[in-house]
Formats: structure tokens, sequence, C-alpha cells
């Protein structure tokens, strides 16, 4: 086979879950995030389909989340990356997997000419290499899309797509498909992407469970030829991801291998599986999906955070919250949804088109009377509610910019009473609080916040460290006295 040149590659990170059930909720809700980020600045995407057990688990996993309502499915792409050579409908085929796991589900919300399988055998695509061809052709017609996620399973052999070991087509060139015949896994017929189609993908995905896997996981984190192993040249050109359960990377320990990058997915997994306790209805899902069509920054609470915050006002028994920072007011709903009958919300924000979203999202919430937004530099808000003698809040939520936290949690004093609950988010900042001259303003509000809280007359508090789908950080929690 002549060597190939492909070009210059992103980093490649090793993740590890317990299990395969966890893997794939893992990555079926890495997926959904990744589409709702990205829809937040590019359409269409264009997204590769994996077949095996632990990829159509994935599918079902995104189908059944109610995140998937998130994402305009009307800007998604789906292709596959190889296929079994067999008639329309055959229960083998990846096509007719994903259709009952995920296509069929989506329903409307996903057009049909956005679905894009491999042709299969019939009297018109009579051999695999017309197959082949046709799909190259509709690639070429989508404008030979980067893909922007590519999920490709591996075989114990450590084969992807269908790509095997040894195989001449491995060596293919010049051409984004390839026809497989003599295939060591039944059936012997099959149509694949070639590695000059994996390779120019934003993002590669392989997908491995079980201790089957181990050896060639070891081996192509391990530097193997891709002759010898095919999954070492599966490589995404901004970033490549291994997405493995434990059993998988029992071989790792001996083997030449990166290092496992912390198990964020195990987190985002967790908080996924207790999401049976804080189920999102349609208010609260449209409220996140609004923020993103309007390409607002994802850093609104998590589901089982916002419950936290309506569980901590209906504990301290809020007649009057007051939140700092409203975003696309996710928070303030959960927020708001937790008053007594004659309660009332004031909500803070500094950018008036993020305000304009959060007003229409509270209004379809049905809390356009109970939360007020308030537009404007929140320090200059606050003081105007302290010279109006402003009746106190029960619950203060800080969620704004931590270079002021130290001047907010002066001015809410003035705004409270003894007994009021104050809540201020992300303050761990990733562990960056630990060093004193990190160069980053956000840190040092949150040090300079501890110091002020360290022998505080008024405030008593702790500090929460948290892990979740937002990643590792926390929150301060304070008392009024």
């Amino acid at each position: 086979m002549t060597a190939q040149v492909f070009p210059a590659h992103g980093p490649r990170d090793v993740i590890v879950h317990p299990d395969p059930t966890v893997l794939a909720e893992a990555v079926a809700a890495r997926l959904l995030t990744r589409l709702v980020d990205l829809q937040s600045h590019r359409s269409p995407l264009h997204v590769v389909l994996t077949g095996g057990t632990v990829g159509i688990a994935s599918l079902r996993a995104v189908a059944a989340s109610p995140v998937r309502d998130a994402v305009d499915w009307s800007g998604v792409h789906l292709w596959w990356g190889d296929e079994r050579f067999l008639p329309d409908g055959d229960a083998d085929r990846n096509e007719t997997q994903a259709r009952e796991a995920l296509i069929d589900p989506l329903g409307d919300a996903l057009p049909a000419s956005n679905v894009h399988p491999m042709p299969a055998l019939s009297d018109e695509v009579p051999t695999p290499e017309v197959s082949a061809e046709l799909y190259a052709t509709a690639l070429a017609e989508a404008g030979a899309p980067a893909f922007d996620v590519l999920l490709l399973g591996m075989g114990p052999d450590g084969h992807v797509a269908s790509l095997f070991p040894g195989h001449e087509a491995l060596g293919a060139q010049y051409a984004t498909t390839v026809a497989v015949h003599g295939s060591p896994k039944p059936p012997p017929l099959r149509v694949s992407l070639t590695f000059e189609a994996i390779r120019r993908a934003r993002e590669v995905w392989v997908v491995a469970s079980g201790a089957e896997k181990a050896d060639a996981v070891a081996s192509a984190l391990g530097g193997a030829s891709v002759t010898a192993t095919p999954a070492a040249g599966a490589l995404g050109l901004e970033r490549t991801l291994w997405l493995v359960d434990a059993a998988a990377t029992a071989a790792l320990a001996t083997a030449e291998a990166p290092p496992a990058a912390p198990a964020t997915d195990v987190w985002t997994a967790v908080d996924d599986y207790f999401g049976v306790l804080v189920p999102e209805d349609v208010a609260l899902v449209d409220t996140r999906a609004s923020a993103v069509a309007a390409g607002l920054p994802d850093i609104a609470v998590a589901p089982n955070q916002g419950k936290l915050l309506h569980l901590l006002a209906q504990a301290v028994g809020a007649r009057r919250i007051l939140e700092v920072g409203t975003l696309g007011g996710y928070s303030t709903v959960w927020l708001a949804r937790a008053l007594p009958v004659g309660g009332s919300l004031t909500t803070l924000e500094i950018s008036p088109e993020h305000a304009a979203v959060a007003s229409d999202s509270l209004v379809r919430a049905g809390l356009g009377d109970v939360a007020s937004v308030v537009v404007g530099p929140a320090v200059d808000t606050l003081d105007r509610l302290i010279a109006e003698d402003t009746e106190p809040f029960d619950l203060v939520f800080i969620d704004a910019d931590k270079e002021s936290i130290p001047g907010y949690l002066d001015q809410t004093l003035a705004l409270t009473r003894p007994g009021s609950l104050v809540i201020v988010d992300n303050v761990v900042r990733g562990g960056g609080v630990l060093d004193p001259s990190h160069p980053d303003a956000r840190v040092q509000g949150v040090r300079t916040m501890v110091d002020l809280l360290t022998s505080h007359p008024r405030y008593d508090s702790t500090v929460i460290q948290t892990v979740g789908a937002k990643g590792y950080d926390g929150f301060a929690l304070l008392r009024v006295h």
C-alpha cells in the first residue's frame, strides 16, 4: 500500500466510563451538547453515525433524552461511516438499526432529505462499487462536508468503519468511499468511508466497550501501524476522542498510551441518570433552546442545579427573590416556580439582548407576572433598589461577573434581612482559586470574596464543590445574620 499524506490533526483524549450503559449515555449526552453548542454559530451540521451495540445504544439514548428537543434537527445531516451491502430494510444494516433507534423517534423534526444512507443492494445498485460511487457523489453534491462529529465503533481486531487490518481497502486513495470485498466479519460485502474522508472530519470519536477490545485499544493508543490496527489512523482535524469503558482499558497499564483525561463525561452521565428526579418540562427545554438559538453562551445552570435553587428557595420560604445575572432566564424559571402565590422575583441583566430573550421565555413559561427583568449594570440597579428602600429579599442568587462579587455582597446586605439566604455561583473556577497570582480577574474576585467572608460579622458561609454536566466548579452558600 502506498503511503498517504494527511493534514495535521488535533489532540487525542481518552475518556473512561465505568460500563457500557454509562458509556452509551455519555456518548449521547456529549453528542447532544456538541450539536447545541455548534448550532449557536454554525449550520448545517454533519454527523456520521456508527453501528454496533454501543453505537446503536447511544442513538437510543439520544432519542430518549429530553435535551434532544434543544437541537434544531432541521439543521443536522446524518451520514454513515460504513454499511453492510444488503437489501434495504435488512435488520443487519446500520441504517435500519439507526432508523429504529433514533431517526424514526425524531419523526418530522428531522427532514428525510437530511438522512443520507449508503445505497442498499438492489437491481439498480448490484455491487458495492456502485453503492460506493453513488455515496461519493452524494458527499460531493453536499459540498464534501467536513463532518462535525464522526462516530466510529471499533472491533476486537482494531478495525473501524469497514477498514480491516491488512485489508486492501486501507490503502484507498483519492476517494471518500470504498467497496469492501472479503470482509473478515460477515457479511463479506460492505461499503465504507476511507481514511481520506475520516481524517478530514473536525472531530472523530472512537467508541469501544468490553474486555475483548482491550488489546486493540492499547495497540491503537500505543502507536501501532494503521495496517495492523486501523483504529490508530482514526484522527480528527480538531480533536480525537476515545470514549471507552473500563474493561476496554485493561491493557493500557502496560501499553505506551497517553493517560486518560478526567472522566468529565461520567459526571455528565451521572447528572443524566439522576435527571429522572428533575424532569424538564416544555417551558424549561424551550428556555434553554431559545438561549442557544439566540447565540447566548452555554453557561446556564444544569437542571439538577436549577432544582437545587428551587428547593433552597422553598426551604427558606422565599416570597421575594433577587437574581443578579439573568442570561437566558433558565435559572430564573426554576427560582420563580418556587415562589408562593403573591411572591415575586427581580432579575438583573446587563445585556438588553439577553434580557429580551429571557423576558420572552418567562412569558411563554407563564411567569411574566411573577418575574421582572431589569436591564442595566447590576451595581447601578442594586444602588437604586437600596435608595428606594426596597422591601428585603429572602433569597439572592448571584451569577454574574465574578470580579464584582465583593461589591455585590456589600450591596446585598442592604437588600436582605437576618435569615436571608445568598447563593454565589461558579466560585471554584476549576480549582483556579488555589493560585494567589492567577491572571484571571474572575478568580481574583472570588479570592477577594473569601477574604471578605473569613471574618465577616453578618455572613455565615461555606463553599460546596460540584462536578457534573457543567464540569468542575462550586457555589458559595451564605446566611445573613
